[in-house]
């Protein structure tokens, strides 16, 4: 992977204007982004109908379910952009194979990082977001630098020295509000619509005809109504693409502060131009 071969302007960059990066990225390259979303997406969100249909308090079990193939879409789609990036095709094939070659130390390393955020979930959001805020480019350093697997937690962090932490934790902030947002706006939007339309209501209109206590109501809807879990997986998963990608450019942002590539491209463009000068 070389910093010249690099297709994207090689200069340091905001959380915004990663994500505006990200939205350029998800328009062109829209059709194996969408292959691996389906080959993720579809799972997830069949396998919570499912289980959601046969067995109760299933919130919890879905989110998990959603943790593990997004974990693998993430795997899968770092493994494709990276290397487009730098100058080589995106496949959604050869994405999914380079992912593989790598399973064992990924599934071992990934496991452990949602370990962590897991058990920070459950305490407080803010602990969650400082694991994430160490651990969110394992897929870069393991599947796009082919880092050992003894020495990705080192590169991880290397990667959040000289200040690269903070900046993983002001940028983690607004992609995860965002997100958020997304995910609130398509579950009420389709659940609008499911209800009006097609007389088929998932969780508002559940909601107002559950139990009289509205909280009460709630918690039985969200815990137990397949449609509504099953609203709720797809909305988590139709904005992660978009979020997942801003987060690789904020990985590129790091690199380029850490080792200086901005740097080395003026250099290198420098002289060039002295060479010129001469002849």
């Amino acid at each position: 992977m070389k910093v010249e071969d690099c297709i994207v302007a090689v200069e340091r960059r905001s959380a915004g204007n990663s994500f505006d990066l990200a939205c350029i990225f998800l328009q062109r390259f829209r059709g194996p982004i969408f292959q691996l979303w389906l080959l993720n997406a579809i799972p997830s969100c069949c396998l919570v109908w499912l289980l959601s249909s046969v067995t109760t308090d299933m919130l919890i079990p879905s989110l998990l379910i959603f943790l593990f193939f997004s974990s693998t879409f993430s795997g899968q789609l770092i493994a494709g952009l990276g290397p487009q990036v730098f100058g080589e095709p995106f496949s959604a094939v050869q994405a999914v194979k380079t992912w593989r070659k790598r399973l064992l130390p990924w599934l071992f390393l990934t496991f452990t990082i949602r370990i962590g955020q897991i058990l920070g979930a459950f305490c407080l959001l803010f602990p969650a977001l400082m694991v994430t805020a160490w651990g969110g480019h394992l897929n870069e350093v393991l599947l796009l630098e082919q880092s050992s697997f003894r020495g990705a937690s080192k590169r991880l962090s290397w990667l959040t020295q000289a200040g690269g932490y903070g900046r993983n934790m002001r940028s983690l902030s607004p992609l995860l509000c965002f997100w958020a947002g997304i995910t609130t706006g398509v579950f009420i939007i389709i659940d609008l619509t499911a209800g009006t339309l097609l007389n088929q209501p998932l969780f508002l209109q559940q909601t107002a005809m559950g139990s009289s206590q509205l909280s009460l109501a709630i918690q039985q809807t969200l815990l137990d109504s397949p449609g509504t879990l099953t609203l709720l997986q797809f909305s988590l998963w139709l904005g992660w693409p978009l979020i997942r990608i801003a987060w690789f450019f904020c990985y590129l942002d790091q690199r380029i502060r850490n080792e200086c590539w901005d740097l080395q491209v003026q250099f290198r463009a420098e002289a060039v131009r002295l060479e010129g000068a001469r002849s």
